[in-house]
């Protein structure tokens, strides 16, 4: 299965030191990209990146559960400071078929 992931950095707020800051970066922010770039190179992330001037990465993982993919995005480092939304994705062919097979009821009633 699919899944569209979307992870927001939430702001810790005014009174967050600089030097925290760098240590964030340092220990919770570069490792997840690392993280993330070595699951695209494995084929876990199938697409993904961060929205152009933004704190907000989005991604599609490849899991075979929701178990599974609770423990992916959890095992990301910076799982603790984001705002994490997922989405299952239906994929087109699936869809196709599912509406196919509503347009043939629909037709078989209106006759």
């Amino acid at each position: 299965m699919q899944y569209l992931v979307t992870m927001e950095f939430v702001e810790p707020g005014p009174l967050f030191p600089a030097q925290q800051l760098g240590q964030m970066v340092e220990e919770t922010v570069l490792p997840s990209f690392d993280l993330l770039a070595t699951w695209q190179t494995e084929g876990k992330v199938v697409a993904g990146g961060v929205l152009a001037g933004t704190r907000t990465a989005t991604f599609v993982v490849e899991a075979a559960s929701h178990d599974e993919l609770d423990q992916l995005v959890e095992g990301i480092p910076w799982w603790g400071v984001m705002k994490t939304t997922v989405a299952p994705l239906q994929t087109f062919a699936k869809r196709s078929a599912n509406d196919r097979a509503l347009l043939e009821r629909i037709k078989s009633t209106a006759q």
